[in-house]
């Protein structure tokens, strides 16, 4: 389970040296960032693929190298 936060800056602060991942999905107005990060979680919608925040945010997870995620598939169903 993941505990979504609303608020970029509280995870960002919670996340220290913590493992993150990060996801970031098309959509039909723009696009939707999630990332997780421990126990918590934050996702947000944007319009603009090039929002400043959004921007910001991608290069945050990269700077603390998180996994990034293309797409998440049960593990009973990973292996054929």
């Amino acid at each position: 389970m993941v505990y979504v936060v609303e608020d970029w800056e509280v995870l960002k602060e919670y996340a220290g040296d913590k493992q993150g991942f990060y996801q970031v999905l098309p959509g039909g107005k723009g696009v939707e960032i999630r990332i997780a990060v421990g126990k918590l979680g934050f996702k947000q919608d944007f319009e603009d693929a090039k929002d400043p925040l959004l921007e910001r945010i991608v290069k945050f997870c990269g700077f603390q190298n998180y996994v990034k995620v293309s797409e998440n598939i049960v593990a009973d169903y990973f292996f054929r």
